[in-house]
């Protein structure tokens, strides 16, 4: 049985790999199927398609979407941030219109919320311009700017000894240069990924931080309830125990599971392929989209 990796990310949104010249990686490694599922954008995915037939691999078109998580309040009255809840659209639609309104509207959310952290940060007595922030994507092939290229500047200036240092010191939640940024909420999400003809599968749920198992059993069947498609069970921040206990509640709650590494090229050490995803998972998803 070969395997697939339906979850990666092209220069169309924070990878460093041209979306034409993904297939040609997963074709040298043997992957069967690909799925390129980039950050609110559809942007890659004819150009990968087409790359998909020249090397013979079937090609899935994906998006993840960026949705609300909702605030944590915890017993202290504080209001924390819950986590990050990404929902990845499988098998969409191209060319669809509501696709397409999201990605014009997180796109202008980016635009909006990267240079008022920069400001924010020269606030705080940081000599950074967003010119060097937008020469840095430049470079680097990405068509969207996000708090990732803010760091690496921070970290080329010496303002921070790393990306998650920077992080950790101005841009996460509750840092003195982060500014929260509009997001769909799940329901908007998951519907426009069904508009698209796509399956709605939760990814990363490691990712929400809800180590209650009780917390995050409401939580999926929250989403379950909105129309949710399955659960991405395998990916590169998944241990086997939560593997396991990814696919327990997705029988439980009778969804599909899919899986891949979440691959940004040369941004973080994941390689593509790396979580061997058999083709069987991948047979499943195109059966039910089809059904």
């Amino acid at each position: 049985m070969t395997c697939v990796d339906l979850h990666c990310h092209s220069t169309a949104s924070d990878g460093t790999v041209p979306p034409e010249d993904l297939p040609a990686l997963a074709a040298k490694i043997g992957l069967s199927a690909l799925a390129l599922t980039d950050h609110d954008s559809t942007n890659g995915l004819q150009a990968c398609e087409t790359a998909c037939k020249g090397v013979g691999i079937d090609f899935v078109p994906g998006i993840e979407i960026s949705a609300d998580p909702g605030p944590r309040i915890d017993t202290d009255g504080v209001e924390r941030r819950r986590g990050t809840l990404h929902i990845l659209g499988l098998f969409v639609r191209h060319d669809d219109s509501e696709l397409g309104k999201i990605s014009d509207r997180m796109r202008e959310a980016r635009n909006s919320r990267n240079p008022a952290m920069v400001e924010k940060l020269q606030e705080l007595g940081v000599r950074i311009s967003y010119d060097e922030v937008e020469e840095l994507a430049n470079r680097q092939g990405t068509l969207i700017i996000g708090r990732p290229h803010i760091a690496q500047v921070l970290v080329a200036k010496s303002y921070a000894k790393s990306v998650s240092d920077a992080f950790t010191k101005y841009l996460k939640f509750g840092a003195p240069a982060f500014i929260r940024r509009d997001y769909l909420q799940p329901q908007e999400a998951i519907d426009a990924i069904h508009h698209a003809g796509g399956l709605a599968i939760v990814a990363h749920p490691v990712q929400l931080v809800m180590p209650d198992p009780e917390e995050l059993e409401h939580a999926i069947k929250r989403l379950t309830d909105m129309g949710l498609d399955g659960i991405e069970t395998r990916h590169s921040d998944h241990t086997p125990a939560l593997v396991a206990q990814y696919e327990k509640l997705a029988k439980q709650f009778k969804l599909l599971t899919s899986g891949g590494s979440d691959f940004h090229g040369d941004r973080k050490p994941v390689q593509l392929g790396s979580q061997q995803v058999p083709r069987e998972v991948y047979e499943r998803l195109r059966d039910a989209r089809k059904s």
